[in-house]
């Protein structure tokens, strides 16, 4: 029943933010309880697992049937805005900037960035630069300012502000939480 759901011909999940900061916190719990491996941790992960399946099994039940078509040029255009967004999400953008980049009509651009991504142009840089700070504050003992400049923010408010909205904490308790201790 719960592996169902991969065996559909729509290899494509759908998640909005606050959907993926779910799936995300139980894969860094994954990751937490593999690397401490604490008294009962196979068990764990097992049920962190399931805990997943279930999720994405009941996400994709709610949805209406997906219609598969091929993939519009459109949409080949979001593709390559999102590639590009992922690979220079450090750098300044604004919505006039990247239709221009890609040719593509400010408005149109807005309208077809969210109806194939789910997400505004707003809202998935700002989750790419939060996802990227992440790995940052687990991984490295840059202070969180220099994280922030790193990933693209100009304004440390502003950088905490939205941190907190993505994942519930703020940078510093975020690192205090999943920060593995080195041996």
């Amino acid at each position: 029943m719960l592996l169902s759901t991969f065996t559909r011909d729509c290899h494509l999940l759908r998640f909005n933010g606050s959907e993926q900061n779910f799936i995300e916190k139980l894969f860094n719990k994954n990751v937490s309880e593999f690397t401490k491996q604490p008294p009962g941790y196979e068990f764990y992960l097992k049920t962190l697992m399931f805990e997943l399946l279930i999720y994405i099994y009941r996400h994709q039940e709610a949805m209406p049937p997906a219609i598969t078509e091929e993939i519009s040029v459109v949409n080949k255009k979001i593709f390559e805005i999102v590639d590009y967004l992922n690979r220079y999400y450090d750098q300044r953008h604004s919505i006039r900037d990247i239709a221009n980049r890609f040719y593509i009509s400010p408005s149109y651009f807005c309208k077809t960035f969210r109806d194939s991504t789910g997400f505004t142009f707003t809202e998935y840089l700002n989750n790419v630069r939060i996802k990227e700070a992440r790995a940052l504050l687990i991984n490295t003992a840059f202070k969180v300012a220099k994280i922030a400049e790193n990933v693209g923010f100009d304004n440390m408010t502003h950088f905490g502000r939205v941190f907190k909205v993505i994942t519930g904490l703020s940078p510093l308790k975020y690192r205090q939480t999943y920060k593995i201790e080195s041996p």
